[in-house]
């Protein structure tokens, strides 16, 4: 009755836009190849599908009927396509980049499960808190953490995550724990980069502080080490902090407060089209990996 696929994936793109040149451009052909396409679609079918008007075609009782069998076709077309790419056999290289923070921390365990599960992969781990121009830089996937950025770039959230205000228990021990949000501009302040203002949340009550401190660094690890050493207060991340937080090293001083905006580990790929099977293996992989073993520590303080 079709001959091919592609017919009933134009046939789509009129429905959805009305238009025989949109739907033409969307698929790169011609308008009056898009034209004399659904004529002979219209033909073969023995029914109008659309009415037409000088400014937009609307469908007909029978296109509307023919619009809801064509998605349940394409919908298990589409279907059969990826589950034939994700049975390929999954290899070649793969370039991921994160910061090392974070590679320490969880993901080198990660890339070598996945190693060990997909031997036909070589992976390259490039470790940098910048922000990398994936397409400029020929990388293929980056796994990301903090706030979600406005951007032309895929990205799938891994986990949520939390930040916390840390220090030592000598350190609170010797200033005192705060109350409040307010209370935390008398302290000594540990900060990452140039991130001295720590906004805080709860029922509906929002406190944006101006942190002072004696130590800043580019990378979260030292911080936590200053803070571990007893040099001042930190806003770190529950994953960074969980084996601290539960070794008594670190202890969470506003447990009861947000910090804002919410965060997360995001998977940040150049485009949805085309995704290598290489790259969405990773990704479900690492989605496995935080689903068994969990990157933050539930309710360290009451264990």
């Amino acid at each position: 009755m079709f001959d091919s696929i592609d017919e009933l994936r134009f046939f789509a793109a009129v429905y959805e836009s009305g238009s025989i040149r949109a739907a033409s451009d969307k698929l790169r052909i011609t308008a009056a190849g898009g034209s004399k396409r659904l004529l002979a679609l219209e033909d073969r079918v023995g029914h109008r599908l659309f009415n037409r008007t000088t400014r937009r075609l609307s469908p007909t009782t029978y296109g509307e009927q023919f619009h809801q069998h064509v998605m349940m076709i394409l919908v298990s077309v589409e279907k059969a396509q990826r589950e034939l790419s994700d049975t390929a056999e999954i290899s070649g290289p793969l370039r991921i980049t994160a910061s090392a923070t974070f590679a320490h921390s969880y993901l080198s365990r990660v890339v070598s499960s996945y190693l060990r599960r997909y031997p036909g992969v070589s992976v390259e781990l490039d470790l940098t808190d910048r922000m990398v121009d994936l397409v400029a830089e020929g990388v293929d996937l980056a796994i990301r953490y903090g706030a979600l950025q406005d951007s032309t770039l895929i990205a799938q959230q891994i986990v949520s995550c939390r930040r916390l205000v840390c220090a030592s228990p000598e350190y609170w021990e010797e200033h005192g724990m705060p109350s409040s949000p307010l209370d935390l501009a008398a302290h000594v302040g540990l900060i990452i980069g140039d991130q001295r203002r720590w906004t805080f949340s709860r029922a509906g009550v929002q406190h944006t502080v101006r942190i002072e401190g004696r130590f800043a660094s580019s990378m979260g690890e030292v911080v936590r080490q200053m803070a571990v050493d007893g040099h001042g207060i930190a806003l770190l991340a529950d994953w960074h902090v969980a084996d601290d937080l539960r070794a008594g090293r670190l202890v969470d001083g506003l447990s009861d407060w947000a910090v804002d905006p919410p965060i997360g580990i995001f998977a940040v790929y150049p485009s949805r089209d085309n995704v290598s099977p290489s790259v969405r293996a990773f990704i479900e992989h690492l989605k496995e990996h935080v689903s068994d073993q969990p990157l933050s520590v539930t309710d360290v303080a009451s264990q």
